[in-house]
């Protein structure tokens, strides 16, 4: 096993404990085998029929196919010595949200989504010093979702769920989803939201305008939406981050404080929208130092995580250092993004992992 040594402040203080990226992603390469099984006509009998893996490594839901699964999402040994160099310790890897069931009818999703912990799981297995899965929620039912996160919360080796911010089902902030945000606060597991097939809110099309506003922008809106619902205010305990530095929700903090107070149904007894994001928590991918300062000072250093959104170019391969280059931040601050934060989120479940640091 390698051993980092542990990272420093730059005022020399020791930043002890775990490095945590809550924020990476995988394609288990279980899982594609399974698919390409099911592709060769082998799964006869064995329940609803899984998607096809392609020749080129593409994934086939019904008409949709993915992009090629890129090696880095499989190759764990990959994953390690990226880790290794980036002074990454412990890392919270969630499916690849391409591989949201959405296109299959609902018993089919299950039997993926099944599919899919299992594979996820054997992940784990292969690194269980280095390495915490999420659970891909079903997007089609929130009484699934909940079912399929206590599960996940009681699971060695798993952290909680990811769920799409977009997708089948429900609107998030419509009751139906108060199963799994029940779920959640009872176990006190991790809910990683992540944006999926976002739409541009202008109907304006560039080359990776999604990426630079309709992600972050349908956070902001499906949260938003929650805040205004009262989903925080029912379940203050939850647990849930919102990737990407959460769109543009801390910036408009105010803005939703003041456009509340004008709705016909808000009330003064009603935590004000501000107070409710403060609770979630938030990862520190904003590609911007003083935009990650400014964030800190925002939510607390105790509700910001680290990200790296590896393995995508869009991420941040030097997410440890772009903590250590943000301005401003205490010795103790950057410990509790570094991996502080997310040892007291993660619980028990962050102890079962080795420090690799003592």
């Amino acid at each position: 096993m390698t051993t980092s040594s542990p990272l420093r402040d730059p005022g020399g203080g020791s930043l002890g404990g775990r490095v945590v990226d809550v924020h990476a992603h995988a394609v288990p390469a279980a899982l594609l085998a399974e698919l390409e099984r099911g592709g060769r006509g082998e799964r006869s009998g064995r329940g609803p029929e899984l998607p096809v893996l392609t020749d080129d490594r593409r994934v086939r839901f019904g008409a949709r196919l993915t992009p090629p699964v890129a090696d880095a999402l499989t190759d764990v040994r990959t994953r390690i010595a990226e880790m290794d160099r980036t002074g990454v310790d412990v890392q919270v890897v969630s499916p690849w949200l391409e591989l949201s069931p959405d296109e299959l009818a609902p018993d089919a999703a299950t039997g993926f989504l099944n599919a899919l912990d299992e594979a996820m799981a054997a992940v784990v297995a292969m690194r269980p010093d280095r390495l915490l899965a999420l659970s891909l929620l079903d997007r089609h039912d929130p009484v699934s979702a909940a079912v399929r996160l206590r599960h996940a919360a009681a699971r060695p080796g798993f952290a909680g769920g990811e769920l799409a911010a977009g997708g089948p089902g429900p609107r998030l902030d419509d009751e139906r989803w108060d199963p799994l945000w029940k779920a959640a606060a009872d176990t006190g597991a991790l809910i990683l939201l992540h944006p999926w097939r976002a739409a541009s809110p202008a109907g304006l099309r560039a080359d990776r305008l999604g990426d630079i506003v309709d992600n972050p922008a349908q956070s902001t809106a499906v949260v938003a939406a929650m805040v205004l619902a009262g989903v925080f205010d029912r379940f203050p305990s939850l647990r849930l981050c919102v990737v990407h530095g959460g769109g543009f929700l801390p910036y408009q903090a105010g803005r939703l404080d003041a456009i509340a107070r004008l709705r016909a149904d808000w009330t003064d007894d009603r935590v004000p929208p501000s107070t409710a994001l403060r609770r979630l928590y938030y990862d520190s991918l904003t590609h911007s130092a003083t935009s990650l300062a400014w964030l800190v000072d925002f939510a607390g250093s105790d509700h910001v995580l680290l990200g790296s959104d590896y393995p995508f170019p869009t991420g941040d391969p030097d997410a440890v250092a772009a903590v250590a280059a943000a301005p401003g931040l205490s010795g103790a601050q950057r410990e509790d993004v570094l991996g502080g934060a997310a040892a007291g989120l993660l619980g028990r479940r962050a102890l079962t992992v080795p420090n690799r640091m003592k």
